[in-house]
């Protein structure tokens, strides 16, 4: 090993390090969350029932229709629904085209891995690269983030639409990473509008808003210490402008979906007691999700559903409190020496302007720190005001927004840990000190029970065997027959007696879905004169089976949000039911976006195709 680093650059031995303290994570992280893919007891999350079915369907839709076919509607479930326009939908996401090469279960846990992995490197390349923080400093920050316990324990649940959210390090490191060129910023601007589509097209949505503060709040941290670059902002509009083109035909579906289903029914829950929020918080940031589940049932007020162990797994484990602990007993043994530079010190490019400037940053760093608390709130007068919110009034789980503070606390964490030691002028102890912290984080990870996850009791087995008969050629014949509840007990090898959204694999569109979008008890779902049994059955000129266009574009449709196909659409039925495209008409606005998404693609497919490597070969022939 020694002769191997002798003959490395001092870039390419930092590397190594890094490489190797990932693979050791990696393997751990592997040991610890592995167990859940399926438990020891052959079980899944209970949300894996809406999740492993959304991906069937969208495996299904792909073998028979390709890559291209946008997959507006599904005959699936509710007895037809839109798709494509469901805000939560992530048909257009890495999870789901995995399940194009493999089954959902594997596609799932790779997911995780990869999006776990991507947010490790993101932090690390942040840390160093633009907060100019030491190897062992960067390393620590990369490993928290790493370890962080939203991604995995959602993804133990079956919450599957938010691994793209570990991308917010890369979307900063984006932004301000110096950029040399004009070409250089809009190629930068550009990932960070591909990595904001890519929030919208898998699933994010409904989370868009604090996932974003999130970012900001790691630029204003940066902004703190420097001054931002001057072609900040035009990069943060080309970012903009990139995820609104990209994302524009499914925002605008999404938006006329929801204008008819609008989830402000539900009572936004919080705390009337100001210390009961607190603990309840540092408990879901700091401790294990089961503590911060039980403190809040005792504490909770307001609240229609139970907040279970999932909805509070933000942790870190207390790992940040003992390092900035540290720091605070270091920074009041402050001998007098000042803060160095050199080795495994940051580059001290602290300058960053006036102290008003300063202030101005440091409030609106405290005003975005405190708006996940402040959502969770309580008074009668103050929750009324927050329900006519947009976007907030439709929540009943303000505690999800405590994602604004994922990727800024491993940065704020390792930032203080330098300073101090820089300060005392002891550079020299830090990666005994962060290998003591990464100790520390490892273990509390692995004794952590997870009791609440290990007892999910969804069973995949059946729903697993399906996908490999529709791999294996199933897919292309595989159509919706029947309304209904459950499948007969003669309805087959493996396929008798299902229930929930798992009767789809039986040809059968669920009456009794599951799908959020509609009220988690389908409250806003319209009724219909749907009836258990066969989809093309006709009744007083109706077909047994929705026409989905009407939940998204009831005008140009000429119908109502839930009503069914008539009989003289019979031939567009057949068509929905087999899983294939039928005509319908879209809204103008609805073309226009559909418009400008295609020319969007279109363009960046040329940009990063020949553009981009046309002017990277240039500069490279220039240098030479």
């Amino acid at each position: 090993m020694k002769f191997l680093m002798s003959h490395l650059t001092s870039k390419q031995r930092e590397w190594a390090m890094v490489l190797l303290v990932f693979g050791l994570l990696l393997a751990i992280y592997h040991g610890i969350y592995g167990r859940f893919f399926p438990t020891a007891q052959g079980t899944l999350g209970h949300d894996m029932g809406l999740a492993f079915t959304a991906m069937l369907d969208g495996f299904i839709w792909f073998t028979k229709n390709g890559l291209w076919e946008v997959p507006w509607f599904t005959p699936s479930f509710c007895g037809g629904q839109p798709y494509f326009a469901d805000p939560q939908s992530g048909y257009y996401s890495l999870l789901q085209w995995l399940t194009f090469i493999t089954d959902p279960l594997s596609a799932t846990y790779w997911t995780l891995l990869l999006f776990a992995s991507a947010g490790f490197f993101g932090t690390y390349l942040l840390a160093r690269r633009c907060f100019d923080l030491a190897l062992p400093w960067a390393i620590l920050a990369a490993a928290l983030y790493f370890f962080n316990g939203f991604l995995p324990h959602r993804a133990i649940i079956g919450h599957l639409g938010y691994p793209a959210l570990t991308l917010a390090p890369w979307l900063a490191l984006a932004l301000l990473t110096p950029a040399a060129t004009r070409v250089s910023t809009l190629g930068l601007g550009l990932l960070a509008g591909l990595i904001a589509a890519n929030w919208l097209q898998s699933g994010l949505t409904t989370l868009m808003l604090p996932a974003a503060l999130s970012v900001a709040l790691l630029l204003l941290v940066y902004r703190w210490r420097q001054p931002w670059s001057a072609d900040l902002l035009p990069r943060m509009l080309i970012a903009v402008g990139i995820s609104v083109v990209l994302s524009a035909s499914k925002l605008v579906a999404s938006l006329a979906f929801y204008g008819h289903f609008e989830r402000t029914q539900y009572l936004l829950p919080g705390f009337d007691n100001p210390f009961a929020l607190l603990v309840t918080n540092l408990l879901a940031l700091f401790g294990p999700s089961e503590a911060a589940a039980w403190f809040a049932d005792t504490w909770l007020v307001n609240a229609q559903w139970t907040l279970f162990a999932h909805e509070w797994a933000f942790g870190f484990t207390v790992v940040p409190l003992f390092v900035l602990f540290r720091a605070r007993v270091l920074l009041r043994r402050r001998t007098g020496a000042s803060a160095t530079t050199g080795p495994g010190a940051s580059n001290g490019r602290s300058t960053p302007g006036g102290i008003g400037i300063k202030v101005v940053v440091a409030l609106t760093i405290l005003a975005i720190a405190l708006l996940p608390l402040a959502l969770q709130f309580y008074t009668p007068a103050y929750n009324a005001w927050l329900k006519a919110l947009p976007l907030v009034g439709a929540t009943a789980s303000p505690q999800r927004w405590l994602i604004v503070y994922l990727p800024v606390l491993p940065i704020a964490t390792a930032l203080l840990g330098s300073l101090a030691l820089a300060r005392q002028g002891q550079l020299d102890r830090a990666p005994r000190l962060v290998f003591s912290f990464i100790l520390m984080l490892i273990a509390l990870n692995v004794v952590d029970p997870r009791r609440y996850y290990y007892e999910q009791g969804y069973q995949p087995a059946t729903l697993l065997a399906a996908y490999e008969r529709l791999a294996a050629g199933g897919a292309a014949s595989h159509r919706i027959t029947s309304i209904g509840l459950t499948t007969p007990a003669d309805a087959g090898e493996g396929l008798a007696n299902l229930a929930g959204n798992d009767v789809m694999i039986a040809g059968v569109s669920q009456a009794q879905c599951y799908n959020p979008s509609f009220g988690y008890r389908l409250e806003s779902l319209p009724p219909a004169k749907l009836a258990l049994g066969e989809v093309l059955t006709e009744r007083d000129g109706l077909l047994n089976i929705r026409n989905p266009a009407c939940f998204v574009f009831p005008e140009e449709n000429g119908c109502q949000p839930g009503d069914q196909f008539r009989a003289d659409q019979r031939a567009e039925a057949e068509a929905f039911v087999s899983y294939a495209p039928f005509p319908f008409k879209k809204s103008r606005a609805q073309r226009l976006a559909d418009g400008v998404t295609m020319g969007g693609l279109l363009a960046t497919a040329i940009f990063l195709g020949v553009a981009w490597p046309l002017w990277a070969w240039r500069r490279r022939r220039g240098r030479g």
